[in-house]
C-alpha cells in the first residue's frame, strides 16, 4: 500500500474543508475591511455657507464661529503650533442627536486635525462639550460645542469643521472657516 495514498485518504475531509474555508475566510475579512473603510463612513458633505445654519437630525447647527487663540500661555502644546477654536451652536428640536467630536480639515490638502482639548491640558467640561449632548428621549436645551484644534503654525486655511453622526450616515455637516 502506498503511504501517500493512505495519508491523503485519511485527511481528505480536513483538506477539503481547508480548501473551502481559506477563500471564504479571506473574502469575509476583505468584505469587513471594505465596509469599515467605505460603507459606513460619512462621505456626502452638507456644505454650510458662512453665517448660515443647517437642519439635520431634527437639530439646527450653526452658525459657527471660529478664531485663532492668540494667548496660548498655560496650554500644553508644541512651540511651533497654534490653536484654532470653533464654537458650534446646537439647537435640538427634540431628543438630542449623537455625534463624535468635530474634525478640522484643511481644504487644500485634506489633512485632518482631531479635537485637542485633552492634549492641550483642558479637561472635560460639561459647560463646554466637544461632542453632542444627548439626554435620551427628553428635550435637550440649546448648547454650544467649544472645540479646540492644534495645528502646525505654517498650516494655512481655509478649513472645514466637519461634524459626523452615525444617525446621519452617509452625510457629514461641513462648515467652512478661515480664522
Amino acid at each position: 500500500m502506498d503511504p501517500m495514498t493512505g495519508w491523503w485518504r485519511r485527511n481528505a475531509v480536513a483538506l477539503g474543508a481547508l480548501a473551502l474555508l481559506t477563500p471564504v475566510t479571506f473574502g469575509a475579512l476583505t468584505w469587513d475591511g471594505w465596509q469599515n473603510q467605505n460603507l459606513f463612513k460619512n462621505t456626502i458633505p452638507i456644505d454650510v455657507e458662512d453665517g448660515d445654519t443647517v437642519e439635520l437630525l431634527d437639530t439646527s447647527w450653526g452658525p459657527i464661529r471660529a478664531s485663532e487663540i492668540a494667548d496660548t500661555s498655560g496650554f500644553d502644546m508644541p512651540a511651533d503650533a497654534r490653536i484654532i477654536a470653533a464654537l458650534i451652536p446646537v439647537d435640538p428640536h427634540g431628543a438630542g442627536p449623537s455625534c463624535t467630536a468635530p474634525t478640522l480639515v484643511q481644504q487644500s490638502t485634506g489633512i485632518r486635525f482631531p479635537e485637542s482639548r485633552d492634549e492641550i491640558g483642558l479637561g472635560y467640561s460639561a459647560e463646554e462639550p466637544t461632542t453632542c449632548v444627548t439626554d435620551g428621549e427628553n428635550r435637550v436645551l440649546p448648547y454650544e460645542m467649544i472645540v479646540p484644534f492644534v495645528v502646525p503654525s505654517d498650516t494655512e486655511g481655509p478649513f472645514w469643521v466637519e461634524i459626523a453622526s452615525v444617525d446621519a450616515v452617509p452625510s457629514v455637516i461641513r462648515f467652512s472657516i478661515d480664522p
